[in-house]
């Protein structure tokens, strides 16, 4: 009897521990699928209101009560510190106030859970603490970051001991029955026992492995058949949750198609090499914030549901349409060929070259396209994406309607990220330089002005081209900060030159949009008066090829730096679009010949003409002419015949640095020009009044 009795309470003790584990354990792994999907990370990052905190306390109640568990709550590691980020409480604690409050301590006497949030290794045992003694089960979850945050469950060890003083109680009377009937009925006891919670056993460990489905046959009025409807209830709401989870995870609720999880997940099981050519298209509507902003944002996603429903009339190869997005979606091609893709590519632009109607509204969309091909561009869905996507961006720089992935294009984009990190710390750590390349007058050869050029001097790349960095740094918002440093160490120079006796007036280079920047002529004004400089030894060179997008605000400002004394010129003139419309009523004193023209006057006569008309135009309007990139006698001649005024390049001497070009001034350098030819535009030149 002894030995039947200790038998039986021992299995009776065991499963009551593995029953409160495995509930512990299918509370810790159920915790994530019962808050928003978005709770964690806004948790982590401190934005979670008291009264959202306050509702998925009670919440978690709830389902602490279905799954028969006492706490379920979540920590992580603030300051050094173990603190709440999710508590369960029943209502009267939470209107006592006696819960884990957001963000607030946690007394971790023990260390157990510090232990675990430490080494992020799951652990199970007695937990004491200021709410009492409990058995809990403690589950890290690595973030992204590679630290962890804990979930973690308990059951009151006073309840789990009296479950086990009641097995052992019945263990005792079962002992004692089976001592009186045969072995037959001691058997079937045992079964009758048994059976149910080695059942219960395996259904828990499958529904804490994901099987959400499994259900424990519940024809008993005892308790177990309590526990069997209880774990039954568990069941149908963690699986209708699961399902909510599903749907909100993997599809786009606006246009009902598969969103980017869903689409990474239906690419990653459907890419086999023995399925052949896959193809990746990524689609971005181009400027569709133009509708959103003057249509509406309601009159957007109506736009957007249209996009994809043209886009559901795709048959294959085109295997899965996707929205990743805002106005970007995807399509997934299975078993292709060249001309295949080449299809789909042209039926893309069929679909997008039909106007939609919106509220009477037409609208005309268009877009561009990025292709990642399996398994040339990437074995995986998250490479192919990734790829795909970066071909999307080629397109668009390129302004290309598609573009294919292209490895070397990365790395270059790369190369060219990495460049503009090292700008940040060039402006800080002073690698730019500013070299000066002098100006000339034609009829006597005697140096009038400078142009600044700003260099870059690399510590590991050595010397980088502005025709390389320039263009990023006013793509990503840095060319305002080189322009404003060039202009401080300009004016710096200009006063020290000053105080040598060289008074040169000194070109920078500047934008459209620094210009119509009221922020820029104020900060003009002041670095003037800071250096002591006078304007006159100033010269902006506005740069034609800029879009004027406040044209009075333009003209304003340059009237106001005209007023100043500050020189105006018209760099890079005949390669725009914009300026000269405006060309008659800006208060400039000078056109800049672009050197593309005057280089190749050689090699094309039609260049040679539209230097001439330039020239004869900019004297017509009063105006002085330069002359830039001049390098060999024979274009200086011809230069000098049809009239221009100025001329700047290496046949009169190359860019160099500060203290250099003091020198080649003073030793008189000009000597070696050749002997200016007879202007044929001489005599009544007009010049330009304000």
């Amino acid at each position: 009897m002894l030995v039947f009795t200790f038998l039986i309470q021992w299995v009776m003790s065991a499963e009551v521990r593995r029953d409160a584990d495995s509930r512990l354990a299918v509370a810790v792994h159920t915790f994530p699928m019962l808050l928003p999907a978005d709770y964690l990370p806004r948790a982590m990052a401190g934005a979670v209101s008291s009264a959202e905190y306050l509702s998925l306390a009670a919440r978690l109640n709830q389902y602490c009560q279905i799954a028969g568990i006492h706490y379920l709550y979540a920590f992580r590691l603030k300051d050094g510190l173990v603190s709440y980020v999710l508590d369960s409480a029943p209502a009267v604690e939470l209107a006592a106030g006696r819960y884990g409050h957001y963000q607030g301590k946690y007394q971790d006497d023990d260390g157990l859970v510090m232990a675990a949030l430490l080494d992020g290794k799951a652990r199970k045992g007695t937990l004491n603490d200021a709410y009492g003694k409990f058995h809990s089960f403690l589950q890290p979850i690595k973030q992204a970051d590679g630290s962890y945050y804990l979930v973690g469950a308990d059951i009151d060890d006073q309840l789990i001991e009296h479950l086990i003083n009641q097995a052992r109680w019945r263990a005792l009377w079962l002992g004692m029955l089976l001592f009186v009937v045969s072995s037959v009925v001691c058997m079937f006891v045992a079964h009758h026992f048994s059976a149910p919670l080695t059942t219960f056993s395996r259904a828990v460990r499958r529904m804490a492995a994901g099987d959400f489905g499994v259900r424990v046959q519940a024809g008993r009025s005892d308790e177990l058949g309590s526990l069997a409807h209880a774990f039954n209830a568990l069941g149908d709401i963690v699986s209708l949750r699961d399902k909510e989870l599903r749907e909100l995870a993997f599809v786009d609720s606006l246009t009902g198609l598969v969103n980017r999880v869903g689409f990474l997940h239906f690419i990653a099981e459907n890419l086999h090499p023995e399925s052949g050519m896959s193809a990746l298209l990524i689609l971005n509507i181009n400027n569709f914030h133009y509708i959103n902003e003057h249509l509406g944002y309601q009159e957007g996603d109506m736009a957007l549901r249209c996009i994809a429903d043209r886009l559901k009339g795709f048959n294959r190869p085109v295997v899965k349409v996707a929205r990743l997005g805002g106005n970007i979606f995807s399509l997934m091609l299975e078993r292709i060929n060249d001309d295949d893709l080449n299809k789909v590519l042209a039926q893309v632009d069929t679909y997008f070259s039909e106007p939609m109607f919106i509220d009477g509204q037409r609208l005309d969309i268009s877009a561009t396209s990025g292709v990642a091909i399996y398994p040339a561009h990437g074995l995986s869905a998250e490479v192919l994406l990734r790829n795909a996507e970066i071909a999307l961006c080629n397109a668009k720089l390129a302004r290309r309607s598609f573009a294919f992935y292209d490895a070397e294009q990365e790395a270059y984009s790369r190369n060219q990220l990495t460049l503009m990190g090292d700008l940040r710390e060039a402006l800080a750590e002073g690698h730019l330089r500013v070299y000066y390349q002098p100006k000339v007058k034609m009829i006597d050869g005697t140096v009038c002005e400078a142009e600044a050029l700003v260099r870059w001097q690399h510590p590991v790349r050595g010397f980088i081209s502005p025709a390389v960095f320039i263009p990023f740094a006013e793509q990503t918002g840095k060319l305002r900060l080189i322009t404003e440093w060039v202009v401080h160490d300009v004016l710096m120079q200009a006063a020290q030159w000053s105080e040598q006796g060289l008074l040169l007036c000194i070109s920078v280079n500047v934008g459209v949009s620094d210009v119509e920047d009221a922020s820029f002529v104020t900060f003009l004004e002041k670095e003037l008066a800071l250096c002591q400089v006078d304007p006159e030894s100033l010269c902006l060179e506005i740069t034609e090829t800029g879009v004027m997008r406040n044209p009075r605000e333009v003209l304003r400002n340059l009237e106001h730096l005209r007023s100043m004394g500050v020189k105006l010129s018209i760099d890079d003139f005949g390669t725009g679009y914009s300026s000269f419309a405006y060309l008659a009523k800006m208060p400039v004193h000078e056109l800049k010949i672009d050197q593309s023209f005057v280089m190749s006057m050689n090699e094309r006569f039609e260049n040679v003409s539209i230097v001439r008309s330039i020239i004869e135009l900019g004297h017509i309007l009063g105006l002085s002419v330069i002359a830039e990139g001049v390098e060999t006698e024979a274009v200086w001649q011809a230069l000098a015949v049809m009239g221009c005024d100025e001329a700047q390049g290496y046949l009169i001497a190359a860019p160099m640095p500060a203290q250099d070009f003091l020198l080649w001034c003073n030793s008189g350098s000009c000597a070696h020009l050749p002997i200016t030819p007879s202007n044929m535009g001489e005599g009544g030149r007009p010049v330009r009044s304000f």
